[in-house]
């Protein structure tokens, strides 16, 4: 299910498997507060990122193929790799609706902290 208050921006196309992606949706909260399936968005943040560093984070994934699973009408990625000046390993997930392909939605993104898998 698609949650409320994403944030759209325009990027610039990219292109990841056979998907040509020029427009992402983010939760924001999410990636910066976290979430708990029984008490929601975290109160304190654990993050500061803003849609200029997740459009770029995104954008540097031009040309990726990556495994993904389906799920009815979505596919969803998981993908980690080094990114920013300090070379820092982040994960981003994402999905995309085969039925809007030219679309992704970015579901969470954080740094990989030594011991998280």
């Amino acid at each position: 299910m698609k949650p409320n208050n994403l944030t759209n921006r325009s990027i610039r196309p990219t292109t990841i498997n056979s998907y040509l992606i020029e427009k992402i949706e983010v939760d924001l909260k999410h990636i910066n507060h976290g979430l708990d399936p029984k008490k929601g968005y975290g109160s304190k943040a654990r993050s500061t990122f803003g849609m200029n560093e997740v459009a770029q984070f995104f954008e540097s994934l031009d040309g990726l193929e990556a495994s993904s699973e389906i799920d009815g009408n979505w596919e969803y990625f998981v993908v980690d790799k080094p990114f920013f000046e300090k070379k820092k390993k982040y994960r981003m997930v994402f999905c995309i609706d085969l039925r809007e392909p030219n679309v992704s939605g970015v579901i969470t993104f954080f740094e990989i902290k030594r011991g998280d898998s």
